[in-house]
């Protein structure tokens, strides 16, 4: 810039002057003159400066301007959508926004081998293996009628023959016939701002007993009523306790109706890293006589009890023994590094009257390792199962573990390689705490073919 200047106002000196006038001047004069020439030509640098720093900063305050009507824009945007989304939310029913709308699909194929079956005369025959593929499908319906009072409803595949309430799987058989639905769960809860960490349901509802599968089948949904309350004032200890009323059978013309009573207490206690849940139960079958399915073996055969001929009626079956359970469940939970771990311990007792020591306890040991939720999660679990014949109701328990009168393992992985889709599968190896009694009214074709087994599973659960 300085050299276009310069020459800039070099040729206007000669012009001026000329080359006669140039010649004519002193050197003095000359040299003045230079000096007043590198004067203007320094305050037109100066003058150029200056308009170039007003030149940025009327950009700068063009962006700042851009930048403020953007802001506008934007803010005009979302006030304008916030409007829409009231003006939807207006027109849109009460209930739809109160209202969950939730559900999975679970595909599986599962492999029984190595399977045997008990003779009356004492010998165990092999019997073939079995392949099978299975669906389960359950849509969850859940909505707050108040900030106190909520609705549930389940709708699920299930067993066509007797609606089994321990599976919810269909087996892909029977040359392409349609799958059954039913009512899984439909209750509602209670739970009052008067009395914090009290809760109240009423109807066919999930259970929320502190419990193992050696006493609950996962799929097993009660029906009739509970009431649980949990102090939580004691900051790190939270004692809680657990009543549950549960219809069994309800008799047209009789009143003794068959009922489980169910009474839980515990609590949670955090100790530094570790969380202690420790409970006991007693589950007090009543009337079990009059109960319409498990009194007559006709859910999973009987589930390994102990059954006998009923007098009363020619040619059908009862319970031998009542079953007046006791249970203490404790879970301990901290984490092993980064792996959220659980130690499980579950031990039961029936405590009814003439139920022989060598068949009257069960207990669960095992572990969880992880955990599932987000995508990358996974969970190991374990367990080591002892269950004898008449420690629980067997038709009720986990049936893939086979009920009572049974012992041996569980082995179960899942991962998660997107937020809503669970990968896993599963190993069970089981086998009878001891032979069947051949002369039981259950031994034909329910308790002869209960005997060793490996099962294996491989699951695909998508979630939405």
């Amino acid at each position: 810039m300085r050299k276009w200047y310069f020459l800039g106002w070099a040729l206007i000196f000669f012009v001026s002057y000329g080359t006669s006038a140039f010649a004519a001047m002193s050197n003095e004069e000359l040299l003045k003159r230079l000096d007043e020439l590198t004067i203007i030509i320094q305050k037109q640098q100066e003058e150029i400066q200056k308009l170039r720093k007003e030149m940025e900063s009327q950009k700068t305050r063009i962006d700042e301007v851009k930048e403020i009507r953007q802001q506008d824009v934007q803010k005009a945007v979302k006030a304008e959508v916030k409007e829409a989304e009231k003006s939807w939310k207006d027109a849109v029913p009460g209930w739809v926004k109160r209202t969950k709308l939730s559900g999975d699909l679970r595909t599986r194929y599962e492999g029984i081998y190595e399977r045997t079956q008990q003779e009356k005369d004492g010998g165990h025959d092999d019997l073939a293996n079995r392949d099978r593929f299975r669906v389960r499908a359950r849509l969850y319906v859940d909505s707050d009628i108040t900030d106190e009072i909520g609705t549930h409803f389940m709708l699920t595949t299930d067993d066509d023959a007797q609606k089994d309430p321990t599976t919810s799987n269909q087996t892909l058989t029977d040359d392409f016939n349609n799958k059954s639905i039913y009512l899984g769960r439909a209750y509602a809860t209670y739970m009052p701002n008067w009395l914090k960490g009290s809760e109240f349901a009423f109807g066919k509802f999930k259970n929320t007993f502190l419990h193992t599968d050696i006493m609950w089948d996962p799929d097993v949904n009660p029906e009739g009523a509970y009431e649980k309350y949990t102090y939580s004032g004691l900051d790190k200890f939270k004692p809680f306790v657990h009543f549950g009323q549960m219809s069994v059978t309800e008799q047209n013309f009789q009143t003794d109706d068959a009922y489980l009573f169910l009474n839980q207490a515990g609590f949670d206690w955090k100790i530094g890293g570790v969380t202690l849940t420790l409970a006991g139960s007693n589950y007090n079958w009543t009337n079990m006589e009059n109960s319409k399915f498990l009194n007559r073996a006709q859910f999973k055969g009987g589930g390994g009890n102990t059954y006998e001929p009923d007098p009363d009626a020619s040619g059908q079956v009862k319970y031998k023994y009542n079953y007046n359970l006791w249970e203490g469940i404790s879970v301990v939970k901290f984490d092993l590094g980064p792996v959220p771990t659980q130690l499980i311990f579950d031990y039961v007792v029936n405590g009814a009257e003439n139920v022989p020591g060598s068949q009257d306890s069960a207990y669960y040991a095992g572990f969880l390792l992880g955990k599932e939720k987000k995508k990358g999660d996974w969970s190991l679990l374990y367990k080591y199962a002892r269950i004898e014949q008449d420690a629980v109701i067997a038709s009720l328990n986990d049936q893939d573990f086979y009920g009572a009168n049974r012992r041996g393992h569980k082995l179960m992985f899942r991962y998660l390689p997107f937020d809503r889709l669970t990968l896993g599968t599963s190993l069970f190896l089981t086998e009878n705490i001891k032979d069947w009694d051949p002369a039981s009214p259950t031994f034909k074709n329910n308790d002869q073919n209960r005997g060793e087994e490996t099962r294996f599973q491989v699951d695909a659960i998508f979630k939405f």
